[in-house]
């Protein structure tokens, strides 16, 4: 019975049997409004501008419960959130014994997989001695029983298929069952060349559908690829002749019948593979058929809503939270209502106003770290890009970030040589042997624990510079100019010459040189 009643038909005599007519109206009006919203607000937000049903629901088959449905949108961290249960697995199955439909069933079906481990023969795998097996070791084609594998439905609990090799360990095993019962036209033609052959013979039409193996592996039709048919001929013939020792498998499966089921069906041909939810193009529901109170949280979520309000002024009575969209600026401004004011959603609003004054100024957060304010930037802590390279300056990086060669120092390191000879006579001896290096000998320092000598550098036997006397009294010297010796192309022998020898014991001389970068 209608809640809306006209309270005085055909009596509008006074302004007060007026005044109760549209009284009557207007609560009927307000007690269709929920979370703020009009009667007219609440029909738009779930249906089109065509008045069909525009809600989000998701409807799937629980394998635990049954059919669930729920409504809204989830994110994946919600998972199992807002299901409400439809209907369960008995209700879905419907009364035993009875047939509500008739629908095309699966040809292939009871697939099973599993990894070998090494040494492994046999797999246990349920069938009957009827059931047509179809056997794949890592998704390639075996040859039937009594040549890569034989089956026996009585061994094991319900049956095995064995191998006639074993396996190495890893392999994965997949056998599937053809539902023969249902399936006319199935053939499986296994033929093992005995020679060199191009032409398989094979009864078939037209509109046969056929799958082609050559030793398990799935080949693909056309004369372009790997074979074609004839059914005039009845042959498959192949593109490059298939030579003696290989397997060639022809298999063919129709299914024109169609099986009785009881109860909805829930086979992948009908739902989504993945998630197990029923297509929801399949589904029919009808204009108004899901009432608000009916559609998980609903009445909750729209009464916690916030309101948006399109208009050149802000709305009476705002909450914390509502929105107003500003028409009466330009471009529209979007505001919300915090608990003092309207505010602008953009971040400009958090910004501090600026004059012609504040140009090529960057914006910066103040002292105190409580607000942003315009401030000339400032590089007095940078290097200017005029010293790169510059005297005074830094260097230049390569594109490996190192220094390039015309700005590394001359010297690279500063090194010595030590020489010692505890009898020493007069001779050259060598005192380095140098290559792929450029020094430059600059002092020598020569001292004995007794008697006395000279020491003379000579660089390829060739002398250098003053000989120098050497005594039990330390004697450190400086080359004047000294001395260069440049091996990075060929080598160069260091050696020192000793003469004028009167008893002379434990010579030490050591050279100091620089080295310079090659």
């Amino acid at each position: 019975m209608s809640r809306l009643r006209q309270l005085h038909s055909q009596n509008y005599t006074s302004s007060g049997t007026i005044s109760s007519e549209f009284e009557s109206i207007v609560r009927y009006l307000n007690a269709a409004e929920h979370g703020n919203k009009t009667v007219a607000e609440l029909l738009d937000a779930l249906f089109d501008d065509d008045g069909l049903f525009s809600g989000v629901i998701e409807l799937r088959k629980n394998s635990g419960s049954g059919l669930e449905y729920r409504t809204g949108e989830y994110t994946a961290a919600e998972g199992e959130t807002g299901w409400i249960e439809l209907a369960t697995l008995e209700e879905i199955r419907g009364a035993p014994g009875v047939n509500v439909s008739e629908i095309a069933a699966p040809i292939f079906y009871g697939r099973y997989d599993e990894e070998a481990t090494a040494a492994q023969d046999t797999f246990a795998y349920a069938h009957v001695d009827t059931d047509e097996l179809i056997v794949y070791v890592d998704g390639v084609l075996q040859w039937g029983d009594g040549n890569d594998y034989d089956t026996d439905p009585d061994e094991g609990v319900a049956g095995v298929v064995i191998f006639t090799s074993a396996m190495s360990g890893g392999e994965v095993v997949t056998i599937y069952k053809v539902r023969t019962a249902v399936a006319s036209g199935y053939t499986r033609d296994d033929t093992y060349t005995g020679a060199t052959q191009s032409v398989f013979p094979f009864v078939h039409t037209d509109d046969t559908r056929m799958l082609v193996y050559k030793n398990g592996l799935l080949q693909r039709e056309g004369g372009a690829y790997d074979y074609t048919t004839s059914s005039a001929a009845n042959s498959i013939t192949f593109t490059s002749a298939v030579t003696s020792g290989n397997l060639v498998s022809i298999i063919t499966i129709e299914n024109p019948t169609l099986t009785a089921v009881s109860g909805l069906m829930f086979e992948a041909d009908y739902v989504d593979a993945a998630t197990g939810y029923i297509n929801y193009s399949t589904i029919a529901i009808a204009d108004d058929q899901i009432p608000e109170a009916k559609v998980a949280n609903l009445t909750t979520n729209l009464a916690a809503k916030s309101t948006l309000t399109i208009d050149t002024s802000a709305p009476g009575s705002p909450v914390v939270g509502d929105f107003w969209l500003d028409t009466s600026e330009t471009p529209y401004a979007l505001k919300f209502k915090n608990a003092t004011e309207w505010q602008r959603t953009t971040p400009l609003s958090s910004l501090p106003s600026f004059a012609v004054a504040d140009a090529s100024k960057i914006l910066r957060v103040d002292g105190t770290g409580t607000a942003l304010e315009f401030a000339a930037p400032n590089y007095s802590a940078l290097i200017p890009l005029t010293q790169k390279a510059a005297a005074s300056g830094v260097a230049s990086l390569d594109t490996g970030g190192k220094l390039v060669a015309a700005q590394r120092p001359d010297i690279a390191s500063r090194n010595s040589a030590y020489y010692t000879d505890a009898s020493p006579t007069a001779a050259s001896f060598t005192v380095e042997r140098v290559w792929k290096r450029h020094i430059k000998i600059t002092g020598i320092s020569i001292v004995t624990s007794s008697g006395t000598c000279t020491v003379q550098l000579s660089i390829n036997g060739v002398p250098q510079g003053s000989a120098y006397a050497a005594s039990s009294v330390q004697s450190d010297n400086t080359y004047t100019t000294a001395i260069d010796v440049d091996a990075t192309v060929n080598t160069r022998t260091i050696q020192v010459v000793i003469a004028s020898v009167s008893a002379p014991a434990d010579l030490e001389v050591i050279l100091t040189y620089d080295e310079y970068a090659v």
